[in-house]
């Protein structure tokens, strides 16, 4: 019996011949229906296709075409059982470089256990292949080497039995200790790997999973429970009373433990997911050791182009600052610019939220005051950083102490005006709710303390529910009635990723998603405007299949056809690789359908000759990652750099950093054509600013 991929093969030959058949019938598979409805509750797509008979006669150059090599690696990730051998040997023969690229893409190395590795050594024992039985045993070294790092760390981890306060205390101890500087990477206790730094932010991961899996309080928690660990735990790294041997190796023994543990996820994300979705990064052995060859590649400037993201949203909330609803409630006091500076930021991300995401109100489980939800943290965030880490860094350079004697002195100045600077603040959600309600505008006392009492619940990861979400996410770790907040770790947290994949990734099935994107849609085209083109926003083409053309713009020689994408910010290269495979690979087939479209059937309905335009296509996203790439053709960049060229403020760093005030130049298609294609934008910006500065003091101190 015919499966439905020969079946629908052998109609496309008729219909268009061999080689274009091939061509269709990878992007059936790939980018139409997710399931043909004829497979449903029978077989994976992937497995029919990879049943049929013209894939063991493919010739090598259409075996080696990226899609192909895609479409293998899922046959081989989601076969529900197992792989075909004949089928796999047979490709084998076709070309192993392919075969082998396309396990790698299967992204099934994380896993050793995946039923496709016993039918994989099965083929290598019967094939001839020193590439293929090299590629095999490089596979075995690294799934090796990483099982040594888990057993390792699961290890240490048993012998330590950590419970969470613990791990919090610890945690905050470790953070005073060797994160209070100004680097964003460094080198720390019994790190792995030498010759490598380590980021911040990998560390401040490590330390929210060994949190959420150290052991539970299985009794509710009690004042004097806390207080008991908080004593024997705490105090004595403080003051130096009862400071044993046990308690001094525990604390060394954490070290290793988040020493391990970063080692563990370095190896998943640069080694293994690396090796899975970067096939221009290549391991091999060379006398029992794993070495890497990768293709020399120019730097994508993430970390600048976010840097200058982040400043631009900072400086148009501080051009707004007086739109918020909260200038008029600020407080004035000793702490006013650290107050105008959280809500300058509150302003930016509302911004941002609106004019990139479409998010205009804060609507999950339950309804929030967006700006509430906001202003509430950063203004947490503004005491933590002024309270705790500019303090403590004032007395450890002035009395030039060790960490833990200048945390012993901030928690006695604290005690002296009635505050809680211990390294790890807590406090029951009822006491936090009624310190930081007058930080809401509207309603009563009790309304704005039920108020602000939603607020901390929604920003608190709760100990005891198992659920994954993130601390970057989140403000404040719960257990029972208590909350608990690392000042250093809510001091470094950038708010503005932390609401962005709290829409887009914590909630990412929210009811108005669609009216979010309409909204997205809707401010592109009000973007698109100023471009003095006619502009056909949601159009919808006559033609089935085409599906909906976010954007047209037309002049009277140029075309522009936008694809619009939204996601959250990428956390590891798994993520960033599989959103292109997946996301972006699929955008860049609509917009060749769709220009197609434009140019056939839609510039002749408007009595216009296509060969007399030039047609531009591009795919616009939220994300920074493959910015100024093509993805099978078509250009894709980030739907901020757009918006900030079309609201004409490309030259926002000059205006922010100097008394004189940038030249708009006037905007029309064929500029902006010109500009984005050649990179103006980025050339231009990143050639200026220090990402790690604070633009919106700077501007803010400057006015």
């Amino acid at each position: 019996m015919k499966t439905y991929f020969e079946t629908k093969f052998e109609a496309l030959v008729i219909d268009f011949g061999y080689e274009e058949a091939l061509a269709k019938i990878i992007d059936i598979l790939l980018f139409q229906s997710s399931t043909p409805s004829i497979l449903k509750n029978k077989v994976n797509k992937f497995t029919d296709f990879w049943s049929s008979d013209f894939i063991v006669i493919l010739p090598k150059r259409h075996l080696s075409n990226e899609n192909f090599v895609f479409a293998l690696g899922q046959y081989i990730r989601l076969s529900p059982s197992s792989i075909d051998a004949c089928t796999l040997k047979a490709l084998l023969k076709i070309d192993e470089e392919s075969v082998i690229n396309a396990i790698r893409l299967s992204g099934t190395i994380a896993n050793p256990n995946h039923h496709s590795w016993h039918i994989l050594n099965e083929i290598a024992n019967q094939v001839e292949s020193s590439r293929f039985d090299g590629f095999l045993d490089t596979v075995r070294y690294i799934q090796t080497q990483y099982q040594e790092r888990i057993n390792a760390y699961k290890d240490i981890k048993k012998q330590l039995q950590l419970d969470q306060i613990t791990a919090m205390v610890f945690s905050s101890f470790y953070a005073y200790e060797y994160l209070m500087s100004d680097t964003d990477c460094l080198k720390i206790p019994y790190q792995m790997d030498t010759n490598d730094k380590v980021s911040v932010q990998d560390i401040w991961s490590v330390f929210h999973e060994i949190i959420t899996s150290s052991n539970i309080e299985k009794n509710k928690l009690t004042e004097k429970k806390l207080g008991q660990t908080l004593k024997a735990k705490m105090s004595p790294f403080l003051f130096s009373e009862n400071l044993n041997h046990s308690l001094m190796k525990q604390y060394e023994d954490f070290k290793r433990l988040v020493a391990y543990k970063i080692e563990i996820n370095l190896y998943e994300d640069q080694v293994i997911s690396a090796y899975c979705y970067k096939l221009s990064t290549n391991y091999y052995l060379e006398n029992g050791q794993l070495k890497l060859e990768t293709e020399a590649h120019d730097s994508d400037f993430f970390k600048e182009k976010f840097g200058v993201l982040a400043a631009y949203w900072q400086w148009r909330g501080v051009n707004t600052l007086t739109d918020n609803p909260y200038f008029e409630r600020l407080d004035r006091g000793e702490n006013v610019e650290s107050n105008a500076l959280a809500l300058a930021k509150t302003q930016g991300i509302i911004l941002q939220l609106y004019e990139v995401y479409g998010i205009e109100k804060a609507v999950f489980e339950q309804d929030y005051d967006l700006c509430a939800l906001v202003f509430t943290m950063l203004l947490s965030q503004a005491h933590y950083i002024h309270d705790f880490l500019e303090a403590f860094k004032k007395l450890r350079d002035s009395n030039n102490q060790h960490a833990f004697s200048t945390l012993a002195k901030l928690m006695i100045d604290g005690v002296l005006i009635g505050q809680n600077r211990m390294p790890i603040t807590f406090a029951t959600q009822k006491e936090k709710a009624i310190k930081m309600s007058d930080w809401i505008i509207e309603g009563s006392g009790s309304q704005k303390v039920k108020e602000m009492s939603r607020i901390i619940d929604f920003w608190s990861k709760d100990l005891r529910d198992g659920s994954d979400a993130f601390y970057t996410e989140k403000s404040f770790y719960k257990i029972d009635d208590y909350l608990f907040a690392l000042p250093w770790m809510s001091a470094q947290k950038s708010f503005s990723t932390a609401t962005i994949n709290t829409f887009r990734k914590m909630y990412k099935n929210r009811a108005s998603l669609k009216s979010e994107t309409d909204l997205m849609e809707n401010n592109l085209a009000g973007l698109l405007a100023k471009s003095k083109g006619r502009v056909y926003s949601q159009y919808e083409p006559s033609e089935s299949g085409v599906g909906e053309i976010d954007a047209i713009v037309v002049t009277d020689d140029k075309v522009l056809i936008i694809e619009l994408k939204s996601s959250y910010i990428k956390s590891n290269v798994k993520e960033i690789y599989e959103y292109r495979n997946f996301v972006l690979k699929k955008a860049a087939y609509q917009l060749a359908r769709k220009t197609t479209y434009v140019r056939d059937i839609f510039l002749p309905s408007l009595g216009l000759d296509s060969a007399k335009f030039s047609i531009h296509s591009w795919i616009v996203d939220t994300t920074l990652e493959f910015d100024h790439g093509y993805i099978d053709g078509f250009l894709k960049i980030s739907f901020e750099e757009l918006l900030i060229v079309l609201n004409k403020h490309e030259m926002f760093i000059t205006d922010m950093l100097t008394e004189d005030i940038a030249v708009k130049n006037n905007l029309d298609l064929a500029t902006l054509i010109q500009n984005i294609e050649s990179d103006n934008f980025w050339k231009t910006n990143l050639a200026l600013i220090d990402p790690n500065s604070d633009f919106s003091q700077t501007f803010m101190m400057k006015n």
